[in-house]
């Protein structure tokens, strides 16, 4: 998928229908009312109401004064831009999927994207408070040593299904999802399900209008396709999903990003990975064969990818229903986390 500004998607007309002064607040009157806060790079996941959130690039809070302005800078900006690519992207979807985190209008004065209000949070949020509980140091493991405990395993063998088949969907309408980090996956706190929010670094064009929207990674991770030295891979693609997606698992699997945990200097991991073909090892349970080939981009599309771990999965010992694990005790697992889950840290 080649990355062109040409013909680049005039999003904020499209999106933005307002006029006279605003009669519907942008926010929440009532305040922040996430169970816990949220970001995705460089844009604010804000309430919108009992049900909703808006996403709302930083760059707006520079222009406070004139934030209302059709014209004001901030409208021009690439965070705002790449904000309204989300509802664009459901657009061209076109349908619902439990995977991706619905769309359920737009702000009519900005054209900034609302979204369903998760339940729980992030999975960064849940990385983060319940770390001690999901993780523990494994005899014999290579370095960095901390593993999701086997109680936990399972469910992360469900979310790998549950990204994939949301990934697939996207991929069937020439989406590339783009930067996949553990802020972006919602969960639910009833179901502990996952689901992608937002499209802000992804890539793709319009088929129907031959609308472009370019995409980026925006983190400033080590290990990233841009850093391997088997593709150097600088915009998302299919294949960089396949990678992002991998990477994100190493980091379920192990508590780390790849590279972190071993004593390494700022951008020693990046140079061993261009210049060495560094990976990090991993045991076989924890899908280590599966997240090398993603990395070295020995896949021809997600459907191989899916099959591979759909059968990593049956190998375990677990049979599949759609994209979740037969028999699989959420509850019990969410007692393990000790409850919590449906309680707001605010």
């Amino acid at each position: 998928m080649a990355r062109s500004y040409h013909n680049k998607a005039p999003l904020a007309k499209l999106y933005r229908t307002g006029t006279g002064p605003r009669t519907i607040p942008l926010t929440d009157p009532k305040g922040i009312r996430l169970p816990r806060e949220i970001s995705i790079g460089p844009v604010n996941v804000w309430s919108r109401d009992d049900h909703s959130v808006i996403l709302v690039p930083s760059s707006r809070d520079w222009d406070d004064e004139e934030a209302e302005d059709p014209d004001a800078p901030w409208q021009q900006d690439a965070e705002a831009y790449a904000c309204l690519k989300t509802s664009f992207a459901y657009d061209i979807i076109g349908q619902e999927h439990p995977g991706i985190v619905p769309v359920l209008g737009q702000d009519a004065w900005t054209g900034l994207p609302i979204l369903r209000k998760p339940t729980y949070g992030s999975l960064w949020n849940l990385l983060e408070e319940y770390e001690e509980k999901v993780y523990s140091a494994q005899d014999g493991a290579t370095l960095p040593n901390t593993r999701i405990k086997p109680e936990f395993l399972p469910l992360a063998y469900q979310w790998s299904l549950q990204l994939l088949s949301a990934l697939a969907l996207m991929h069937s309408h020439n989406i590339a999802y783009g930067e996949i980090i553990p802020d972006c996956c919602w969960l639910s706190a009833e179901s502990l399900d996952i689901s992608l929010a937002g499209f802000y670094g992804s890539e793709f064009r319009d088929a129907k209008t031959g609308w472009n929207c370019p995409g980026w990674f925006f983190t400033s991770n080590e290990f990233s396709p841009d850093a391997v030295s088997l593709s150097r891979e600088v915009v998302p693609t299919f294949a960089t999903d396949m990678f992002m997606f991998a990477r994100l698992m190493y980091n379920i699997m192990t508590s780390h990003n790849p590279g972190d945990g071993l004593g390494r200097e700022s951008g020693e991991t990046e140079r061993l990975a261009r210049d060495e073909d560094w990976m990090p090892d991993l045991e076989d349970e924890f899908m280590a064969e599966i997240l090398h080939k993603c990395w070295r981009f020995h896949y021809n599309g997600i459907k191989e990818l899916q099959n591979e771990v759909r059968a990593h999965i049956e190998s375990q010992g677990w049979s599949i229903v759609e994209d979740k694990l037969e028999g699989l005790d959420i509850e019990r697992i969410k007692r393990l986390l000790g409850g919590g889950l449906t309680e707001s840290e605010r």
